[in-house]
């Protein structure tokens, strides 16, 4: 007679070596009253590739907002360089280093904007141009964020993370990868999508030239966990 919520946030895509976890979701999906992906694009990844049928629906995750917020006094000058940051605490290649070390050798050349990666990058390539900061979270992590300009997200397949929400939390506008799974549910509403090197130097200089537009776009109760958790107990209530 006990109700089963099942919230699923993890597949093997990513994984440099399977662990077989998605059978073993699966399993438990079978016996739950209702599923709950972190994102539109896993719910339909599992039903598509599994053909399941499923009493299911998805609910975006959502930050701390009294840690994660925008800058009080927020100013941008485009005429300055760009500051343009982005953080993840795994140093899986498909994390988005593909675009990441492009972007370092980019900046032997360009200087209108400079990279900044807070956490542990990828051990098969050494930046040159990229400053890099130790890993770091919550408050001192917030802190961080709340002085640049623009996040960057390259991440591949992405089930629903929480670093983007927490970079666009804090009042940066996104630039996002194309393939990036449940990334693109949330930040195509707050910045532009590109899919190869060429393309993120022009989505960037659109972003530069319009730079408010994306920034007061920016919904902060929708990418915090009120919202979040008040879609949760919603979901108890009616089960």
């Amino acid at each position: 007679n006990v109700k089963i919520i099942h919230r699923v946030n993890e597949n093997d895509m990513k994984r440099e070596k399977s662990i077989n976890i998605e059978p073993l979701l699966i399993e438990t999906m079978k016996i739950a009253d209702i599923v709950v992906f972190v994102s539109e694009w896993m719910e339909k990844y599992f039903i598509d590739k599994y053909k399941l049928k499923l009493n299911s629906t998805h609910i975006i995750n959502g930050c701390d907002e009294s840690i994660f917020f925008p800058p009080s006094n927020k100013s941008f000058d485009k005429n300055k360089k760009i500051k343009i940051v982005t953080h993840h605490f795994s140093s899986n290649y498909l994390k988005g280093f593909h675009i990441y070390n492009q972007i370092d050798k980019l900046l032997d050349k360009q200087s209108n904007f400079e990279f900044t990666f807070i956490g542990n990058y990828n051990e098969n390539y050494k930046p040159k141009n990229i400053k890099i900061v130790n890993a770091c979270n919550g408050k001192k992590l917030a802190d961080k964020l709340r002085k640049f300009d623009i996040y960057l997200t390259a991440t591949q397949y992405e089930p629903g993370a929480m670093h983007y929400l927490e970079g666009i939390s804090c009042g940066l506008p996104v630039l996002f990868c194309i393939n990036g799974g449940g990334t693109k549910e949330v930040c195509k509403k707050y910045g532009e999508e590109f899919k190869d090197i060429k393309t993120f130097q022009e989505k960037l200089e659109k972003m530069i030239n319009n730079y408010s537009d994306y920034y007061n776009k920016i919904d902060y109760n929708y990418l915090g966990k009120k919202r979040c958790c008040k879609e949760y107990l919603e979901i108890i209530k009616n089960i």
